[in-house]
C-alpha cells in the first residue's frame, strides 16, 4: 500500500508544484488512518460514530452485490472531526460563460483545484481575482482516489443523515468503478444516477424503506432547483452574446439577472437541502460550479431503459464498451440504445 501510493505521488510530482503539494498534505491525512474493524471492537467508541461505521460495512456489503469496484476502499478512516477532505476553488471569465480549466494525469481536465490548507485555496483564489476572473470557493466532505488508493472515510463524511451517508459512499464508488478521463460533468450526473437508484435498493433492503420518501422530495428539490439554475444561465446567455453592450455594461447587465433569480425568482422548496441556495454568491464560477452537482439524469436514464433490468456493474461495463466504440461519453449512452449494441450484448 504505501509503495503504491508512493509511485502515486512520484507519478504526480511530474506534473507541478501543486500536485506535489497535495500529495504531500494527504499524505499526511493517510497516515493518521485508523482500521474500522479495530475501532468498532473498541469500547470507548461513540454510538454515532459506531452507527455510521457499521453503516459502512452493510453499504460496502451491498455495492460489492451491485457489482461496483470497493476494493479495499473504506477499510480505514480518519478521525479528525474538523478537517475537509479538501477546500476548492473554481474560476470563470466574467463576461461568458466558460469555467478556467487545469490538467492532471488521470483525471485529465477539470473545472477546479483542491487544497488541503483553507489559506492557500484563499491565496490562489484571490490571485485568480487579480486577473479578473469570477471565483467560487467551496469545500469537499469526500472524494474517489479512482482505484489508485484505498479511500478513507473521513469525519466530515460522518456529518451527514444516514441516507445521505449511504448515497455519498456510492457515489464515490461508482467514480472508482467508471470515469471517463476529461468529461468531470458526465462522470458527476452518472454517479448520482447510480447512487440515487442503488440508495433506494439499499433503503429498500436494509432500512425498510426508511428515509426514501424524504429522498424523493429531495430529488424534486433537485430538480426545481435545476430548472431555476438553467434559466438563469440562458437569461446570463442572451446578455453575453450581444454585440451592442460593452464588457463594462455586460457585468452590470449579469449582476442585475442574478439579482433578480435570487430575490424573485427562486422556486419554493419542499426540504431545507437546496434553501442554502438563495444565500450564495452566485457568479459565473459558482453558477458552473452548481450546475456540474446538479445532475441531469435523463440520458442515463434512457440508457439504462434500454438494457432491461438495472444491475450497476453491468450498467457501467456495458458503458465502458459502449464509450470504446463512439467519440465521447454522452455519445456512448445513446449507442447503448441502438440495435447493434443490444445485439452484441445478447452475444455474450
Amino acid at each position: 500500500m504505501h509503495r503504491l501510493f508512493a509511485l502515486f505521488v512520484l507519478w504526480f510530482s511530474q506534473s507541478s508544484c501543486y500536485t506535489i503539494e497535495q500529495a504531500y498534505h494527504f499524505n499526511n491525512a493517510f497516515n493518521s488512518r485508523v482500521r474500522v474493524d479495530g475501532a468498532l471492537s473498541a469500547k470507548e467508541l461513540s454510538p454515532d460514530l459506531r452507527h455510521k461505521l457499521e453503516l459502512s460495512r452493510q453499504v460496502l456489503t451491498f455495492a460489492r452485490s451491485q457489482g461496483l469496484n470497493t476494493g479495499d476502499a473504506y477499510q480505514h478512516f480518519i478521525p479528525e472531526a474538523n478537517a475537509q477532505v479538501s477546500h476548492l476553488v473554481q474560476a470563470a471569465y466574467a463576461d461568458r460563460l466558460e469555467a478556467v480549466t487545469w490538467w492532471f494525469p488521470v483525471v485529465g481536465t477539470v473545472p477546479y483545484l483542491g487544497y488541503f490548507e483553507k489559506e492557500r485555496r484563499d491565496a490562489k483564489a484571490e490571485s485568480l481575482r487579480r486577473q479578473g476572473y469570477d471565483v467560487s470557493l467551496g469545500s469537499v466532505g469526500a472524494f474517489s482516489s479512482l482505484g489508485w488508493f484505498d479511500d478513507p472515510i473521513y469525519a466530515s463524511m460522518m456529518k451527514r443523515s444516514d441516507e445521505e451517508f449511504v448515497q455519498m459512499i456510492l457515489h464515490e464508488l461508482v467514480h472508482r468503478s467508471f470515469w471517463s478521463k476529461g468529461s468531470v460533468t458526465f462522470n458527476e450526473n452518472l454517479a448520482e444516477f447510480v447512487s440515487i437508484k442503488l440508495t433506494q435498493v439499499f433503503l429498500e433492503e436494509n432500512k425498510a424503506g426508511a428515509g426514501i420518501e424524504g429522498l424523493k422530495l429531495q430529488r424534486e428539490d433537485q430538480v426545481q432547483v435545476r430548472r431555476w439554475l438553467e434559466s438563469m444561465k440562458s437569461a446570463l446567455q442572451d446578455i453575453y452574446v450581444r454585440n451592442d453592450l460593452s464588457h463594462d455594461e455586460k457585468l452590470r447587465e449579469k449582476n442585475r439577472v442574478i439579482a433578480e433569480f435570487k430575490e424573485q425568482k427562486f422556486p419554493a422548496l419542499k426540504t431545507s437541502a437546496y434553501t442554502y441556495w438563495k444565500l450564495k454568491d452566485w457568479n459565473n464560477a459558482s453558477i458552473l460550479g452548481a450546475s456540474l452537482y446538479s445532475p441531469d439524469i435523463a440520458g442515463f436514464e434512457r440508457a439504462a431503459g434500454c438494457l432491461g433490468a438495472f444491475q450497476a456493474g453491468r450498467f457501467l461495463d456495458d458503458l465502458k464498451t459502449a464509450e470504446k466504440q463512439a467519440e465521447s461519453a454522452d455519445l456512448a449512452l445513446e449507442k447503448m440504445c441502438s440495435s447493434s449494441f443490444a445485439a452484441a450484448r445478447q452475444g455474450h
